[in-house]
């Protein structure tokens, strides 16, 4: 606790001076240890920081001077976009048998920021390549034709993706305009197919810049 150093049993018998001389050796090997130990731990904290700082930025500090130049790196990463709206829900005209086929479509704007995209449709009660609209028992098939207001109005395929298609670069509003239209078709045959009631479907268009 607070009393002398115990003497060690090799001490014994050695002169006072000489013990004395030992532990003063022993302590300042003890010290020097200490000082490498922690010379050591401070050049690896240096390392770690200088690791960091290096990774972290490019940054340059300036010399103490008259003039002092210090420089900075500026990035920034720009990721294509593509964007979709002014559409409106396809409400077809209510249809009885002698009745021409059933026709819709609404328009589009479509802002792609390589001025080129994709679109795909997708139906929620689909048969493989094909949409279909549903009262929760029967079904009716319909087909989706789309019109980029460039290519001319293209069958569409459930799930299947139409390429290279002309969008508006510069406006996300294309504008004002909707040069784009999705259309759906159902055929007199499928009309007939189907029994009385209310079918819906919902029509999911995705837009990718290419």
């Amino acid at each position: 606790m607070g009393g002398p150093n115990p003497v060690r049993a090799r001490d014994v018998g050695q002169p006072m001076d000489l013990r004395l001389q030992t532990e003063k050796n022993r302590e300042d090997k003890r010290m020097k240890y200490s000082l490498i130990r922690q010379g050591l731990v401070g050049l690896v904290s240096l390392g770690v920081l200088l690791l960091f700082s290096t990774t972290a930025t490019a940054a340059s500090d300036g010399a103490l001077g008259l003039n002092s130049i210090g420089s900075t790196v500026v990035s920034i990463v720009k990721g294509d976009t593509a964007q979709i709206t002014g559409m409106a829900d396809i409400v077809l005209v209510p249809w009885s048998t002698g009745q021409p086929a059933p026709v819709g479509s609404t328009t589009a704007c479509v802002f792609a920021s390589t001025g080129l995209y994709s679109m795909t449709a997708t139906s929620a009660n689909p048969s493989g390549a094909i949409f279909r609209m549903t009262d929760g028992l029967a079904f009716i098939d319909y087909t989706v034709g789309w019109n980029d207001g460039v290519a001319g109005l293209q069958a569409v395929s459930n799930g299947a993706a139409l390429l290279g298609l002309v969008g508006d670069a510069l406006s996300l509003t294309c504008g004002g305009a909707t040069p784009a239209t999705v259309q759906v078709d159902i055929t007199v045959a499928n009309m007939n197919g189907a029994p009385t009631g209310a079918f819906s479907d919902t029509l999911t268009i995705i837009i990718a810049p290419l």
